[in-house]
């Protein structure tokens, strides 16, 4: 059995030096006296549009708007203006637009991130004042889910159209989403988590980050649970 590092992976001794196993870290149940966690949706609550609501009952996929992305958009840019204004320290958790992690990689541009070798960001998440996660339903479910599955996907925030989603993919490759938010860790996720693997739509080492490593970074204090993925 192999395991994932933040920057390599080992063979785990007393174990087979050929089996295709990879193990991983998970961190749940965080705790940050230094930095202070907002929920989205805790603010986007306030928000919601009880008129759409009630047309989800014929039309499920305009529950995306139910919590709007302007909506959305507007609560991030209020608090990234503001913990930049105060000098505070902020970790953002349930983003789900490309326009908010566009916004996180000017900032990151601008404290010089960016690596030219790689095309990608490179950030010590220990120093940034504004620092973001997705919640693992916004990577596992697209718009077009709304017809099939209905209320059982309806979120806050809610699953935004197909190019949002990628765009979340895109940005955890690129190195600018620090961490995946897992609420319930159950069947679903860790199968969802062993396709993105397999299908490499994450790399091992990009998801050992947003697992695990890049809070640890920020100092959480965690809980911490295994995934174990068998590439066959």
């Amino acid at each position: 059995m192999k395991k994932i590092l933040k920057d390599k992976i080992i063979n785990i001794e007393n174990t087979n030096l050929f089996d295709n196993r990879f193990l991983f870290g998970v961190l749940y149940d965080y705790i940050n006296e230094d930095v202070e966690v907002i929920f989205i949706s805790d603010l986007l609550v306030a928000r919601k549009n009880v008129e759409i609501l009630e047309k989800t009952k014929e039309k499920p996929a305009m529950y995306s708007n139910v919590y709007s992305p302007e909506d959305e958009l507007e609560i991030f840019k209020d608090l990234f203006d503001n913990a930049i204004k105060n000098n505070k320290r902020i970790h953002i958790i349930w983003v789900t637009l490309d326009e908010e992690i566009k916004i996180l990689e000017e900032y990151y541009t601008s404290l010089w991130y960016m690596r030219e070798d790689i095309n990608c960001f490179d950030p010590d998440f220990s120093e940034p004042l504004v620092t973001v996660s997705v919640k693992i339903e916004n990577l596992m479910w697209k718009w077009s889910d709304y017809k099939a599955y209905k209320e059982k996907i309806f979120f806050n925030p809610p699953i935004r159209e197909s190019g949002q989603v990628k765009a979340m993919f895109k940005w955890i490759n690129r190195w600018v989403i620090a961490w995946i938010y897992i609420s319930n860790f159950d069947e679903n996720v860790e199968r969802f988590l062993w396709d993105r693997i397999k299908q490499e739509n994450i790399l091992t080492i990009t998801l050992a980050k947003v697992l695990y490593y890049n809070l640890c970074d920020i100092w959480f204090i965690w809980k911490e649970k295994e995934l174990i993925v068998l590439y066959s």
